[in-house]
């Protein structure tokens, strides 16, 4: 299993964070976890081809986390001299169904007929594709807000998605290898629905993974600011940029 940091930043435009966007490739699958804005180009930018992704799975459905999923369809469907084989499976809370009917299909979201389908799954705990599960956990942010667990061959990957503080996401997360944690301020500077280093520790003390990555960084103060607080509660921990790359 493979992570690529494709968007570590948010909803305020940055040239060095693209918004919220993870690639992960399995044995079998090619996954996105979030669809922010530009996470076309940091796919191409990245080397990895939107071309070949078989599950997107939404954390929430703020703009900065799914405003791409119609450009993503858009050029499955209109790309010249290709014509897609292989269906899309797009991932979402319950009420996912609706959300997607109503807000992205008007919008330009549907498949081109007779070549592929989208197919759309409401997780509630667990999806299975092959040797690969994927789980989810509700996260305090939106009401839809989820934090997502993968598990392949004995290795496993968590994303939080945008969240505030939460113990439970700390179990949710035991022993996992790869721990990504939105750090969306300092300490000094908490909002509710998101968290800050000592949170981002606190968490990653309760989950024990073997390594912890800080995500989501808006601009407001420096990042290794945010990395170095939390580092005096988990050593372990990495903060995230765009096109960095983990083995799992």
């Amino acid at each position: 299993m493979m992570l690529k940091i494709i968007g570590s930043g948010t909803c305020v435009p940055s040239i060095k964070r693209s918004s919220p966007a993870n690639y992960i490739k399995t044995k079998e699958k090619q996954i996105l976890v979030d669809c922010g804005a530009g996470t076309l180009i940091q796919l191409e930018k990245n080397g990895v081809s939107y071309k070949e992704i078989d599950i997107v799975c939404f954390s929430h459905y703020h703009t900065d986390h799914i405003s791409d999923l119609n450009a993503l369809i858009q050029a499955l469907n209109w790309t010249p001299k290709f014509d897609r084989k292989k269906d899309l499976v797009l991932i979402g809370h319950p009420g996912f169904r609706k959300f997607f009917q109503s807000y992205i299909e008007p919008r330009g979201g549907k498949a081109r007929p007779k070549t592929y389908k989208i197919i759309i799954k409401e997780i509630k705990r667990e999806l299975n594709f092959g040797n690969l599960a994927i789980s989810s956990y509700k996260t305090k942010h939106a009401p839809e807000s989820l934090a997502y667990r993968f598990s392949e061959g004995g290795k496993s990957l968590i994303i939080s998605g945008d969240t505030d503080f939460d113990p439970g996401l700390g179990e949710f997360s035991k022993n996992v290898d790869l721990l990504v944690l939105e750090c969306a301020f300092a300490n000094k500077d908490k909002e509710v629905g998101h968290l800050i280093p000592k949170e981002c520790g606190e968490i990653a003390k309760i989950a024990n993974p073997k390594k912890l990555v800080l995500t989501h960084i808006y601009p407001l103060s420096s990042g290794e600011k945010r990395l170095q607080e939390t580092k005096k509660l988990f050593k372990n921990t990495i903060l995230a940029q765009d096109g960095m790359s983990f083995k799992i």
